[in-house]
């Protein structure tokens, strides 16, 4: 049986379920979006494509992994609300969360890169990491429900909401009974800007605490780059 395609829009506040159309294989969407291959069971990864940059990246300035982090950190960030902290905060903790799941497995990584001598670096894996879509529209019922990251992890959605220290109002618990079939993490922001990176480590499902498993190679979103090149040939 072949799975309609999956659209997640990002990037935007609110989206109506009659300003997004799949015609004859075209979108139209006044937001970024992410088309899905339910079927493919591909994880949704840094590494990935269908990024929209607003201009061609530098990719003389693109050859390790460290400056493409900073590259897709800064992307991404973009994305988030201009006046929300919390969100960029999120974004920032996710990707030391990132860089300290590699270093903590430092050995093993080295050890499946071992036979291809000094073509890759350890750092590298960081591309592995899921993609996070700030500001994501997830389609419930009939109806956008907007969420502060969304995450497609090769067999669901994952929606990840920040939650302040005000009372929780009548429409948060509308969206959440609405999002009820999807896998919602619901985040302290005060937890947040207090733990950091431990938040994510006790938060995120199991899959972030290995995220490269899955991956024959590193790889990188950045056609051209020397890690590209190599991994195509």
């Amino acid at each position: 049986m072949t799975l309609d395609p999956l659209l997640i829009p990002y990037g935007v506040a609110s989206l109506t379920p009659a300003q997004v159309s799949v015609q004859d294989g075209a979108v139209r969407c006044p937001a970024p979006y992410i088309s899905i291959d339910p079927g493919k069971r591909d994880i949704l990864r840094l590494n990935g494509d269908q990024y929209d940059f607003p201009e061609a990246p530098d990719l003389r300035a693109m050859t390790d992994a460290h400056a493409q982090l900073d590259f897709l950190h800064d992307h991404l960030r973009h994305h988030c609300d201009l006046w929300a902290r919390p969100p960029k905060l999120l974004l920032e903790q996710y990707f030391a969360f990132i860089s300290a799941q590699v270093t903590a497995n430092n050995a093993t990584l080295a050890a499946k890169l071992a036979p291809y001598g000094s073509l890759f670096a350890v750092p590298d894996w960081a591309l592995s990491a899921p993609r996070p879509l700030p500001r994501a529209q997830i389609m419930a019922g009939e109806t956008y429900w907007p969420v502060d990251f969304a995450f497609w992890l090769g067999d669901r959605v994952l929606a990840v909401i920040l939650q302040g220290a005000e009372t929780t109002t009548q429409a948060d618990r509308v969206r959440l009974r609405a999002l009820s079939r999807i896998e919602v993490v619901v985040i302290q922001t005060a937890e947040l800007a207090r733990d950091g990176v431990d938040v994510l480590c006790r938060s995120l499902p199991t899959l972030f605490q290995s995220f490269w498993e899955g991956e024959t190679l590193p790889s990188s979103p950045f056609k051209g780059t020397s890690l590209d090149d190599i991994v195509r040939e």
